[in-house]
């Protein structure tokens, strides 16, 4: 793909809880897609009409208006608050559903167990506790929840795919979550 001078963009950022709007039966193949140019405007037909900030209006109304159970964003908001640790069954009795449904929900709507939502929260937060506010490792996995170093580890391992003591210093850390 060649851009132009003068060329558009725009970025639309949504709740993960918007995922399967957009994905539709397509959300388990949606990990690490970048979407451009006619492949985004076939996923999201009002991306071509999007000029300004009236268009992205109806956009963002089009693509919230069929989301999931009115309690999954605040269930996702309590993970985030939680900055990860909250137990799983504890999240499911405040929703008043089985831990079952829980997973069931998420994975419909997020495409991730709510287990596997949850520690990417931590990871994120544990991530920003060292990058950001400079903490030690074994303070950093202290506070971000992990038991200890060799968990902490095992987790940048998995959702980083480097070791605490050598996270990229091109690495780019954007808010996962506004306030």
């Amino acid at each position: 793909m060649t851009f132009q001078p003068g060329d558009t963009w725009v970025g639309v950022r949504l709740r993960p809880e918007y995922g399967v709007t957009v994905w539709r039966d397509r959300l388990n193949t949606a990990q690490d897609t970048v979407l451009r140019g006619k492949a985004a405007v076939d996923l999201i037909p009002g991306l071509g009409a999007t000029t300004g900030i009236g268009t992205l209006t109806d956009l963002l109304a089009t693509l919230t208006k069929n989301t999931a159970d009115s309690r999954l964003p605040g269930l996702i908001d309590a993970i985030h608050a939680s900055g990860g640790r909250i137990r799983i069954e504890r999240l499911a009795t405040f929703a008043g559903w089985s831990t079952r449904h829980l997973n069931r929900v998420f994975r419909d709507h997020l495409g991730l167990s709510v287990k596997t939502y949850a520690q990417l929260v931590q990871f994120h937060r544990t991530l920003k506790l060292i990058r950001v506010g400079r903490l030690p490792l074994t303070a950093a996995a202290y506070e971000g929840g992990y038991s200890d170093q060799a968990h902490l580890a095992r987790a940048f391992r998995r959702f980083g795919g480097f070791a605490p003591s050598a996270i990229p210093q091109e690495l780019s850390i954007p808010t996962l979550f506004p306030a």
